[in-house]
């Protein structure tokens, strides 16, 4: 991938080196969770992942690519959250010379680049119903024409697509079209959260040790046991996305070669050293509560600095922004300017 790329927002990949074998996994949920990708990766159906932000949907998107009889083809992603409805259609479908004012070259579409391959629209939830509208005729009919274009153009492409909103919530309050989701809704699977698995943290913090190693020159071999214990008892509203970051700081901390509890950067109870529980005992026990509470408390950490929170809690910029407006957190006067 060339370095002007943004992966944040869309990248092209010709050959993927993320297979089943590559993920790791222990649990029986994640297990029959793959084995359903599995058997999707083997049919050229549409695919729908549901899961929370950080679960690892864009692995196994890539995975049922690679397992599939497309593999020899590119597997395109879209992160749909970070594109403005203004630029959806030149970024899916492609651009004339000429067709805006600072266009003065050919620009092929994700959709034309996915060709004889898979696209992946990740956070298609945070799409609006107009932007739904625009894809859903590519998707149907695998025609489009690119802005300021006459021609229709023809795509084979398979459709894998992810969200980590609720789309019966969005379908019902008419934010979702429904044409849409019957079409995406050809093959459900749902990815767990990793509170529900917690037997993998532990070869995910080792995996993501050695990552860091590799990538970033430390020496680290591992974690003592109280930061382990640490790891396993916190509530990972961010889940893996959110436990590589907690590593990557932990590894970057670390004065020697474990790392301890004290250079694992995660939330604690106010002067008792304990880690917070996964929801309290009384109150809101939802999952949305805990969620608040704990970028909230992340923001106040990093004085509301976005760019370090986003990448704590594992999640993109925009993402976290939504976050912010739709739990109505206020930034204080007193926060530092970024």
């Amino acid at each position: 991938m060339a370095a002007m790329e943004q992966p944040t927002i869309t990248s092209a990949y010709r050959s993927v080196g993320v297979t089943f074998d590559s993920l790791v996994f222990k649990s029986a949920v994640m297990r029959e969770c793959l084995r359903l990708a599995a058997s999707a990766a083997a049919r050229d159906v549409a695919v729908l992942l549901l899961g929370e932000t950080g679960t690892g949907k864009n692995l196994i998107a890539q995975s049922i690519h690679n397992a599939s009889p497309r593999a020899r083809g590119p597997f395109v992603s879209v992160n749909c959250s970070a594109i403005p409805d203004s630029l959806l259609e030149a970024e899916l479908f492609g651009a004339e010379k000429g067709a805006y004012t600072s266009s003065d070259r050919l620009r092929k579409g994700k959709f034309e680049l996915a060709d004889k391959g898979t696209l992946f629209l990740d956070e298609i939830g945070d799409m609006s119903p107009q932007s739904q509208a625009k894809i859903l005729r590519a998707f149907e009919y695998k025609e489009f024409e690119r802005v300021g274009g006459e021609s229709t153009l023809h795509a084979d492409v398979r459709i894998i697509a992810a969200t980590n909103r609720p789309l019966e919530d969005l379908l019902n309050s008419g934010k979702f079209r429904t044409d849409l989701f019957y079409r995406l809704n050809e093959f459900t699977i749902h990815v767990p959260p990793l509170r529900s698995r917690r037997e993998e943290i532990r070869p995910l913090a080792e995996r993501f040790v050695v990552e860091c190693n590799e990538r970033l020159g430390t020496k680290v071999k591992g974690l003592d046991a109280e930061a382990l214990a640490k790891l396993e008892g916190h509530p990972w509203p961010g889940n893996v996305r959110e436990l590589r970051a907690v590593i990557k700081r932990g590894c970057v901390s670390a004065q020697g070669e474990i790392i301890r509890a004290r250079d694992l950067l995660l939330t604690l109870a106010p002067d008792t050293g304990k880690l917070l529980p996964a929801a309290p005992l009384s109150g809101d026990l939802s999952l949305a509560a805990l969620e608040k509470k704990h970028i909230e408390q992340v923001l106040t950490q990093t004085g509301w600095s976005k760019k370090e929170s986003s990448q704590l809690l594992g999640i993109s910029r925009p993402t976290l922004d939504r976050k912010i407006q739709e739990y109505g957190l206020i930034r204080p006067s007193s926060a530092r300017d970024e």
